[in-house]
């Protein structure tokens, strides 16, 4: 399964509000009653943490090309109606109500989805649809107006923004502020052993990928008569099939789904010398040899790719230290804060953790770091003290910190009108 960017927030975030409806709960029912809906909430906190343990995650989005993640403008031309979508592979974590909706998302699952995945602008898009109660079908088309490159109030992964857009400037970084990126949150070492167990999951598939039987394969059967025969699957049109399977053949597509130990009942038809025979091919795998297989390169990168981040993510797990999460009234490194800014006459709204750099699989909307333009003029404030920066493109920003450090219910403090409202009393 493969999971963007706001579907990786989602999921963590129900998550979240699992885990704090069982820390805050209260006893309204009897302990039967209290116990069963705290055990149907754990499971649901341990499906969500699977999914997000064995999916890969769209860490760089496409904007050449629509792929996963990528937010895209279409037209129809029936309608002369124009939406923006973003494309995803499934609807995990994404509500209903955001699919098929302008400004919404759209799934490779629909019709609409599956037809514009890989276009890219001005190229046009078709595909039918059944209408109820007709035998027949209609046929949407349509043309890919924009694709969109993620800005900054899109949501992402903080270490797959390039460097200069994620530090700020050295005159904007206060004096106090030092990033020590050993030093992590509970919850960004979490991230990490997240990922790790990610990437132990994804080599695992890779090598038994790699284990399968496809062509070149050189495979060992042993009988009930204890007789071993080899056999090598071949890309050729004539074939010894005494020794030999035709990859293109029934017989070698069915194989490509056994492992080693598993037991083969097949037989194959062939002519020769005019006369027609039946080669069959029967006992249990003792050894697969794939040492003559020709693999494509892109493989090999793949694994040795997730060789090395899994031995950088040992090496950090191994040497982080975590920070004690801060407990005072002032912005510190580890410190939970809800953010309201002014962005072109809007109000808005986030609850972000202060870290001192990204190391997995932190998002924009959930972590900011410490050396970010906005990280560093947060630091040190107080609560409902007001802040102003400018970012790597010379824009200015403004607006107020408030509930630091979980002094009330997070839920209450993700909203500020609630928040205000609860602080008046």
């Amino acid at each position: 399964m493969i999971l963007i960017p706001e579907q990786v927030k989602a999921l963590r975030d129900k998550i979240n509000e699992l885990q704090n409806e069982i820390d805050n709960s209260t006893i309204y029912f009897d302990e039967i009653m209290t116990f069963n809906d705290k055990r149907y909430k754990e499971e649901q906190i341990k499906y969500l943490h699977n999914i997000l343990e064995e999916s890969e995650l769209v860490k760089k989005v496409n904007d050449t090309v629509i792929d996963y993640g990528t937010k895209f403008k279409i037209k129809f031309d029936e309608e002369n109606l124009e939406e923006v979508y973003t494309l995803s592979e499934n609807e995990f974590g994404l509500s209903s109500t955001s699919f098929n909706h302008n400004n919404g998302y759209v799934s490779v699952n629909c019709s609409l989805g599956n037809s514009v995945k890989g276009k890219k602008e001005g190229e046009n898009f078709r595909y039918t649809v059944k209408v109820k109660g007709r035998k027949d079908t209609i046929t949407i088309t349509g043309k890919v107006l924009k694709i969109f490159r993620k800005t900054k109030n899109d949501i992402d992964f903080i270490i797959s923004r390039p460097m200069s857009e994620r530090l700020a400037t050295r005159k904007l970084v206060k004096q106090n502020v030092k990033c020590k990126e050993t030093q992590v949150t509970l919850s960004q070492y979490n991230l990490l052993k997240e990922e790790r167990l990610r990437l132990v999951k994804a080599l695992s598939k890779f090598e038994t990928y790699e284990r399968r039987i496809m062509t070149g394969s050189l495979i060992k059967l042993i009988d009930g008569n204890k007789k071993i025969k080899e056999f090598k699957i071949v890309d050729k049109d004539v074939i010894d099939p005494k020794k030999e399977i035709k990859s293109s053949s029934a017989v070698a597509l069915r194989l490509t789904t056994k492992v080693l130990g598993d037991e083969i009942k097949e037989g194959f038809n062939y002519t020769e010398d005019g006369v027609k025979k039946k080669a069959t091919y029967i006992g249990k795998i003792i050894e697969i040899d794939n040492s003559n297989v020709i693999r494509d390169e892109s493989v090999y990168s793949n694994i040795y790719a997730i060789k090395t981040r899994l031995a950088k993510i040992n090496e950090l797990l191994a040497k982080t230290k975590i920070i004690t999460e801060p407990t005072g009234d002032k912005v510190g490194i580890g410190s939970k804060v809800s953010i309201m800014t002014f962005e072109d006459d809007n109000i808005q709204n986030i609850r972000v953790e202060v870290i001192n750099k990204a190391l997995s699989s932190e998002d924009t909307h959930s972590y900011i770091e410490v050396t970010s333009a906005i990280g560093a003029a947060i630091i040190g404030l107080g609560n409902n003290e007001t802040f102003y920066y400018y970012d790597n493109e010379g824009m200015f920003h403004d607006g107020v910190v408030y509930d630091i450090n979980n002094n009330i219910y997070e839920a209450i403090a993700a909203n500020p009108i609630t928040y205000q409202k609860k602080r008046r009393g």
